[in-house]
């Protein structure tokens, strides 16, 4: 499993980051991999980006989405992928929202072998580029 965890401030009154994050579409927006949100059999899904698609063979994750408060959390699970994250709200500065963010990514299966170091090595930059399309999101809502 690869995870990691990342803190940062956004800018806007937590209302706002917590109106912004309930929406699994808005979320999905911001990390890297996901291409689209759709409607899915019997829940959302996140359609996964090419190249992680082909090379995963994941072509969706199959979503099960909470917002619950000042907590996020999001389960992703697809063919031989899974993806899971945590958002945890708090008082920043006056006015600003302090982000705890958590993210994992499992491999399964016979590709999970060789799934797992690629995340390992990605997830970094996959919470950076979250943190950082937020940002941008929220200034334009």
């Amino acid at each position: 499993m690869a995870q990691g965890t990342l803190q940062f401030t956004l800018s806007h009154p937590r209302p706002m980051v917590r109106a912004f994050l309930s929406d699994p579409a808005r979320v999905g927006a911001c990390l890297a991999f996901v291409q689209e949100t759709e409607a899915g059999p019997a829940a959302p899904r996140w359609r996964v980006k090419s190249p992680m698609s082909t090379i995963t063979q994941t072509p969706f994750f199959d979503l099960d989405f909470q917002a619950l408060g000042d907590e996020v959390r999001w389960h992703g699970r697809g063919a031989h992928l899974e993806t899971r994250g945590r958002l945890v709200l708090a008082d920043g500065e006056p006015g600003a929202t302090a982000v705890d963010l958590t993210l994992e990514m499992i491999g399964l299966g016979v590709l999970g072998a060789i799934i797992e170091p690629l995340a390992a090595a990605q997830i970094g930059g996959q919470m950076a580029y979250f943190a950082d399309q937020l940002r941008e999101r929220l200034a334009t809502t």
